[in-house]
C-alpha cells in the first residue's frame, strides 16, 4: 500500500498510487528543449523523480477526498491491461495498475465513490474509468458522476486528436462514459462542496482544470498536470511534449506557482513522487517544492 493520507482543514485526502514505473521516454523526449545537463541539479534535489540523467520515474494515481459528506476520487490512474491496454503496454510494459485495491486497503469501494473529477483526459489519468463485462462497458464506479471539462471532452472525441496517440483509448475509457449517462462537462469554474473548486487550467489540455481545497484557514491546490515534475515548480518556461498548447501552458503554470505561493497553499500534482504533497520554498531567490507538510 502506497497511499499518503493528510488534511486541508476539514477536508480529508488519500493520495492512491496506482503504478510508478521508469517513463519509458527519456528526458531529452519529453523535454525537448531542456538539455540533459539542465537536469542535473534537480537530479541532485529529487532523486526519486530522477534516477538516472535521462530518466523520470512518475508515480500514477489518483487521489480520494472527503469534503462535506461527498467521496470525490481525482482522476483514475493508469488502469490495468483489461481496462486500458495499449497505455498500459506503452507506459508501463504490460505491467498492471492498482488503484482498486489501493482504495479498498484504505476502506473505500467503487459504489462508495460519489463524483469522478478528471484533471484533463490523458490516457494515463483516465484508466479505471470502465469495466467491461458481457461485452459491455459498465461505469467502474457506479454511483458516482464522471466530470470534465466540455473543453477536453470536445477535443478529445476528435478523431484527428484520437490520431495521435498510438493506441484506441477513447472507446477504452471516455466514450461510452456519455452512454451510459453518467458523464457531467463544466465549462468553467464550479463548486464541487462548500470547500473544494474546480477551476479550468488549460494549456496542458484545452480544458485541464485544477481543484481550490479552502476550508478553515488552509489552502491546498491540485494542480494535475499543470506541473507534471518538481523541476517545472522552478522552471516554469520548460514546456512538456505532451502539453497540446504550450504557450498557454507556460502561463498557466506560472500563474498557479505564483498563487500558491501568495496563498501559502499545499501543492498536490498527479506525476509528483510520494507522498504527492507539499509547500514552495525559496532559496536563494528560486521557489522549489518540497515534499510533506
Amino acid at each position: 500500500m502506497h497511499e499518503s493520507r493528510f488534511s486541508v482543514g476539514n477536508v480529508e485526502i488519500i493520495g492512491i498510487t496506482d503504478i510508478e514505473v521508469d517513463f519509458p521516454m527519456p528526458l531529452t523526449q519529453v523535454f525537448p528543449h531542456v538539455p540533459v545537463d539542465a537536469w542535473a541539479p534537480y537530479r541532485e534535489r529529487y532523486p526519486e523523480v530522477f534516477p538516472r540523467p535521462d530518466t523520470w520515474h512518475p508515480h500514477f494515481g489518483g487521489f480520494l477526498m472527503r469534503s462535506q459528506g461527498r467521496t470525490i476520487l481525482v482522476d483514475t490512474g493508469m488502469g490495468s491491461s483489461a481496462t486500458n491496454p495499449g497505455a498500459v503496454e506503452m507506459f508501463t510494459g504490460g505491467q498492471d495498475g492498482h488503484l482498486i485495491e489501493e482504495l479498498q486497503s484504505v476502506g473505500v469501494r467503487p459504489e462508495d465513490i460519489d463524483t469522478v473529477f478528471f484533471t484533463h483526459l490523458h490516457p494515463d489519468h483516465v484508466g479505471w474509468n470502465l469495466t467491461q463485462g458481457d461485452g459491455d462497458a459498465r461505469a467502474t464506479f457506479p454511483q458516482a458522476r464522471y466530470v470534465t471539462h466540455e473543453a477536453d471532452w470536445n477535443a478529445f472525441k476528435r478523431p484527428e486528436v484520437q490520431a495521435n496517440f498510438p493506441f484506441p483509448f477513447w472507446q477504452e475509457t471516455l466514450g461510452p462514459l456519455e452512454a451510459l449517462g453518467v458523464l457531467d462537462l463544466l465549462s468553467g469554474e464550479q463548486a464541487l462542496t462548500g470547500e473544494i473548486t474546480a477551476i479550468p487550467t488549460p494549456g496542458h489540455t484545452p480544458g485541464s482544470m485544477s481543484l481550490s481545497i479552502a476550508s478553515g484557514r488552509e489552502r491546498a491546490l491540485i494542480i494535475g498536470d499543470v506541473v507534471t515534475n518538481p523541476a517545472q515548480v522552478t522552471e516554469t518556461d520548460w514546456v512538456f511534449a505532451f502539453d497540446m498548447e504550450p504557450d498557454v501552458a507556460v502561463q498557466t503554470r506560472k500563474q498557479m506557482i505564483d498563487r500558491a505561493e501568495a496563498d501559502e497553499a499545499l501543492v498536490i500534482a498527479c506525476h509528483f513522487p510520494s507522498p504527492g504533497h507539499g509547500r514552495l520554498i525559496r532559496l536563494e531567490g528560486r521557489r522549489y517544492w518540497q515534499g510533506g507538510l
